[in-house]
């Protein structure tokens, strides 16, 4: 029996975190289904929702790695779930007062953003604090898992329900998981120690009194975690290429399956789902897959699956083997990408002191988070200029491209897991 398996605090951790990424997928679903529904949204409005919530991911994610490490992450997590509840409710209030409006719903996908973001971070830096290394690589996929489901069911069942109860009836589901989060994890007994502030020091070294943080010292102590650390380095340019190389990949397969070979979204549905099923089992084996391979096999072999499937897109000539094709190499992507991040989450924590873990994975998070839109934009124009279908045959060149930094020295000399302290 894992370690993991014998912590109840990890347990409830587990159990709170899978209603709470549940409740985030439903609540980013149902806005634009709103904006349609309720203010006539046209396609720039609903750019506009996406954008102003990963905002925050890229501009608070440095400041607020510095808090967390020096704040106790479980109140944080609370606090994020109850926010996110009063904040969600807004919504039908306001279509019930008939005032709900565009800043309204902009002002809900921006704050929703930060909330969502100081959960994140404070949820993977309070993991190593519940459960020891030997079973980190468990705990990952055990919080991978929560993620890949909720980002295959949610969508579903949030368009499911809005066809029966309305958009807006649905956001009732958000609210509830998310205060359900917070009930859970208040119930956690393990109380954090977080960490004291270095006592500042003038340019000479002298100690000087502690009369505030080196807010900027504490932030670049997080980007060298990163980029001053080989391993996690290569980790991070890695997951920046394949981000980006990902949305290329993924904008390009919507236009050609959509646009050009014209399958049903019921089909389309089906496929993308058949993507977080191979992600689910590809976050579950990784590991058994870490234990019997290391992290450099590991991460190779997950590579393989997480980028040559792409190929298979294009290959068919038909809409019914489009769709067979399109849905198998889903599920393989999901299932590589999955061992691959789970794989690169448990490194960077075991590579990482507990007390830079919460600036470590806010830093980490900038490249993908900068990758991810030029991604998509080139998608776009490469898909106007050569056609989807064309663009889909070099996406996954893009992505295998993402291989060259683990093959790097750094984690090449990584092969087995006890080569990694402890």
């Amino acid at each position: 029996m894992s370690a993991v398996a014998l912590s109840r605090d990890f347990k409830r951790l587990w159990a709170g975190n899978s209603v709470t990424e549940f409740g985030s997928q439903v609540t980013m679903t149902a806005l634009p289904l709103i904006a349609v529904a309720r203010l006539d949204a046209d396609g720039l409005r609903i750019g506009m929702l996406q954008g102003l919530y990963l905002i925050p991911f890229f501009l608070l994610a440095l400041p607020a790695g510095v808090w967390l490490d020096r704040a106790a992450r479980r109140p944080v997590m609370v606090t994020m779930d109850v926010a996110r509840a009063a904040l969600v409710a807004t919504i039908p209030l306001a279509v019930v007062l008939d005032s709900l409006t565009w800043p309204h719903l902009y002002v809900v996908a921006l704050a929703g953003g930060a909330m969502t973001l100081l959960y994140d971070i404070a949820a993977a830096a309070y993991v190593p604090t519940l459960v020891p290394p030997s079973a980190l690589s468990v705990a990952h996929s055990r919080m991978n898992v929560n993620r890949a489901v909720s980002g295959t069911a949610g969508p579903g069942v949030t368009g499911a329900l809005a066809g029966v109860i309305g958009a807006v009836s649905v956001l009732a589901i958000s609210v509830v998981t998310f205060l359900a989060s917070a009930l859970t994890l208040a119930s956690v007994r393990g109380r954090e120690s977080p960490a004291e502030p270095p006592e500042p020091r003038d340019p000479a070294g002298a100690t000087t009194t502690p009369a505030g943080r080196d807010l900027i010292g504490e932030t670049r102590e997080g980007l060298r975690a990163v980029f001053a650390n080989p391993p996690i380095r290569c980790l991070a340019v890695h997951a920046a290429l394949y981000a980006g190389a990902l949305q290329l990949a993924t904008v390009s397969s919507v236009i050609y399956l959509l646009s050009d070979v014209r399958v049903s979204p019921g089909w389309y549905g089906a496929a993308l789902s058949l993507g977080g099923v191979g992600g689910v089992l590809g976050t579950l084996a990784a590991p058994r897959i870490l234990r019997r391979s290391g992290y450099r096999k590991a991460l190779l072999g997950g590579i393989v699956f997480a980028t040559v499937p792409f190929v298979l897109v294009p290959l068919a000539t038909s809409v019914t083997a489009t769709v067979v094709l399109s849905s198998t190499a889903l599920f393989l992507v999901g299932a590589g990408s999955c061992v691959v991040g789970t794989s690169a989450m448990t490194l960077r924590h075991l590579l990482t002191p507990p007390a830079l873990h919460a600036r470590m994975n806010a830093s980490y998070r900038l490249l993908p988070m900068a990758a991810t839109p030029a991604g998509a934009l080139l998608a776009g124009v490469l898909s106007e200029v050569t056609g989807a279908r064309n663009t889909l045959w070099f996406a996954p060149l893009a992505l295998l491209a993402s291989v060259v930094p683990l093959l790097a020295a750094p984690l090449r000399n990584l092969r087995h897991r006890n080569e990694v302290p402890t």
